[in-house]
């Protein structure tokens, strides 16, 4: 039986929304469901005219010749019990994806903690830039381009490697399911605290991808990194490119200006030097890793280096919401203590005599078990004042009862948009709101209202 119609279950996630633009071009018929539909995967989905039901009752389940499942749904979802008991055919998203897209491409999967979708979004710019029409899966929304997935007519193809599992049906990570050729690894963290037990769970995992690359592929790595080392060491039987941001190695970048914004990068005895609108060691370190993955294909550094100085990002990857002298109001993705620090010492180093305030939604399943609650407070050390949202209030209450006096809570989004407008913010000061969810809608609230 030929597939013609497919239904995604889970689909206004950043990686199946992106399937789901790829298997329309493909030529299938696509439709999806979610239960949280929200931007910026709801946005796209619109834009490209793909219908998408809230909810997951099986009254509203269209007939499908094939249903992608998400990693998101579990056993007891309606709409899955019925697609078992009837015995339809379904498959995941990362194994439809191996067998539907990858076939026979020259693949870069992009992996890690933080930094992934940033980086697969300037590898993608840096293609396109030079006519190479790659084809990609972006899990967010870049700035760059109206889509954030494409199949492209080129030779290489650019993917986000999650190390999220692939579906309730298959527990490897997904990254397994790519068949990379260049393999980055940005950074390794404990993540995900759902899935994993400890950080050696997560290592196996990439390890488990590694096994199955060949000799003639490579693995692009930050060398200052222990936790990567030490999947490293369990084998490696590809090529290696490492680097570092001190000068140790053969490839390095280094900053020219303090907040990054204006960078060298040495690649074996090629140099180059770009100043563009990113910010943050961070981003450095993201571009560095696309750079030597772009080596691997004999694209010349300088020329990769040239594209990424129009580069514009992703949006909620410290996007700009309002930017104007007397107020600098940013959305940022940050979900990990890390990825918190990394941005507030970004903005730090670029705002250095500002007042900044750090609106901070505790969303993710790891964030949510306390596991990263002492990290947490020093991670915001950079901030001067410090707004903490989430489901569990006695978490909250001891986030702030162990943090400097100038930490709170926010009890809704609404007062406290109105008290922020009203007795909180002070000319020049800097707002940045992390989250990996939606912050029930206060990107939209402070827009209009400051």
């Amino acid at each position: 039986m030929s597939v013609k119609k497919i239904h995604i279950l889970g689909i206004c996630g950043t990686f199946m929304g992106s399937l789901a633009l790829l298997a329309r071009e493909l030529g299938f018929e696509v439709s999806g469901c979610d239960e949280n539909i929200y931007p910026p995967m709801s946005n796209l989905l619109q834009e490209q005219s793909i219908r998408v039901n809230q909810g997951y009752k099986k009254t509203d389940l269209p007939e499908a010749d094939l249903y992608l499942i998400g990693n998101v749904i579990s056993r007891g979802n309606e709409s899955i019990e019925y697609i078992l008991d009837s015995k339809l055919p379904h498959t995941s998203g990362p194994a439809w994806l191996s067998e539907n897209v990858l076939q026979n491409r020259r693949v870069i999967a992009v992996s890690g903690t933080h930094g992934k979708t940033s980086t697969t979004a300037m590898l993608t710019w840096i293609l396109v830039n030079l006519g190479l029409d790659p084809g990609f899966l972006i899990a967010g929304r870049p700035k760059d381009f109206s889509v954030s997935a494409k199949l492209g007519k080129g030779e290489i193809f650019v993917i986000e490697a999650d190390e999220y599992d692939t579906a309730f049906f298959d527990k490897r990570a997904k990254l397994i399911h790519y068949n990379p050729e260049v393999l980055i690894i940005n950074n390794l963290e404990f993540d995900h605290a759902d899935i994993y037990r400890n950080l050696s769970e997560i290592q196996k995992q990439f390890h488990n991808l590694i096994r199955t690359m060949s000799s003639e592929d490579r693995i692009v790595f930050p060398s200052d990194d222990k936790n990567i080392k030490a999947v490293l060491e369990l084998g490696v039987w590809s090529g290696k490119s490492e680097f570092s941001s001190k000068g140790k190695d053969l490839n390095y970048f280094d900053a020219i200006k303090k907040d990054h914004s204006s960078l060298r990068f040495f690649i074996n005895k090629e140099k180059a030097e770009i100043n563009w609108k990113m910010l943050g060691e961070h981003n450095a370190r993201n571009a560095m890793a696309a750079l030597l993955a772009l080596h691997h294909f004999d694209i010349a550094l300088s020329d990769s280096a040239r594209c990424l100085e129009t580069f514009s990002g992703v949006q909620r990857r410290l996007e700009t919401i309002i930017d104007r002298e007397e107020l600098k109001l940013f959305d940022d993705f940050a979900h990990h203590p890390t990825a918190i620090e990394e941005t507030l010492r970004g903005l730090r180093s670029r705002y250095k005599d500002n007042r900044i305030i750090a609106l901070i939604e505790i969303r993710s399943n790891t964030m949510k078990s306390g596991l990263h609650d002492k990290t947490l407070i020093s991670a915001t050390s950079e901030a001067n004042l410090v707004f903490w949202k989430g489901p569990d209030k006695n978490q909250l209450t001891n986030l702030v009862n162990q943090s400097p006096k100038n930490h709170n809570i926010i009890d809704s989004v609404e007062v406290f948009a109105d008290e922020l407008k009203r007795s909180i913010v002070n000319e020049r000061d800097v707002i940045v709101m992390m989250s990996n969810g939606s912050f029930d809608g206060l990107a939209d609230l402070l827009k209009s209202k400051l």
